[in-house]
């Protein structure tokens, strides 16, 4: 996959919606979902025992920016200039608390920040559309993230997508290995006019196991919203500790913060 294309053609297709994205702000933050994502944000944030650092990758208009408690420094980063003019008017600005706010024009695929720059790294909604999960992005993920740093990110669930692309996408999956050379760059091609990368459970965990992160779970959620009906995967990781550190999201404690 060309990255450099995929990033063009996202540009300019929010450079046509980012306006109805903002209004579309206002309709999602009254949702079950919304508010379900909200307090896991802020469960997330209060586990750390200090004023920390976070990352919103694919930050959009700012939508869940009021979600953040306990936060120094939050940077968000998208590849739309036009996106990131809404978010410095983010939905509901005035319960934001985040003592400092940069933002940042770039692909999340080619970023590089400096190693344990984070506390806490979050993307919800860049996944999927145009945009595949891969261990390298997760892994630099681990790299930016501080000793007993936390990630959290969704992607589409297959699970929740229509009956004839699930069918589609088993017919592919079946026929790809046989077709010759030329008719695989053909189908390869198309799909790189508009690339959608949504996954599976076990897809998502694949990926996951080849990523320096060793304490991750993921779960499905079904989004009832105005806005858009299916299922998202949801990751939530934690960087290893160090010996001097805080203590592990794991096991138990990693179901802890999803409640």
């Amino acid at each position: 996959m060309n990255l450099q294309q995929v990033e063009e053609r996202i540009r300019a297709d929010y450079r046509q919606a980012t306006a109805q994205y903002r209004r579309d702000d206002e309709i999602e933050i009254k949702t079950a979902n919304h508010r379900r994502l909200c307090g896991l944000l802020g469960r997330i944030c209060s586990s750390f025992q200090r004023p920390i650092t976070i990352l919103d990758v694919g930050c959009g208009t700012g939508r869940y920016f009021h979600c953040l408690d306990n936060v120094e420094h939050l940077t968000g980063l998208d590849v739309s200039e036009d996106m990131l003019a809404a978010a410095a008017e983010p939905v509901l600005k005035e319960e934001i608390t985040a003592r400092q706010i940069t933002l940042l024009r770039g692909n999340a695929y080619l970023a590089d920040f400096a190693p344990r720059s984070f506390d806490f790294i979050y993307s919800l909604g860049m996944f999927g559309h145009g945009s595949p999960v891969t261990s390298q992005i997760c892994d630099n993920f681990y790299r930016w993230l501080k000793p007993s740093g936390k990630l959290l990110f969704n992607v589409v669930d297959v699970a929740g997508l229509p009956w004839c692309y699930r069918t589609r996408r088993r017919v592919k999956a079946f026929i790809y290995p046989l077709l010759t050379k030329s008719m695989r760059r053909s189908l390869d091609e198309r799909a790189q006019r508009s690339p959608f990368f949504a996954l599976t459970k076990l897809e998502l965990l694949r990926v996951m196991a080849h990523t320096k992160f060793q304490e991750f779970s993921v779960v499905s959620h079904g989004c009832e919203s105005p806005l858009w009906n299916g299922r998202h995967l949801e990751c939530l990781a934690e960087k290893q500790q160090s010996r001097h550190g805080e203590s592990r999201l794991t096991g138990a404690n990693l179901q802890n913060a999803r409640n």
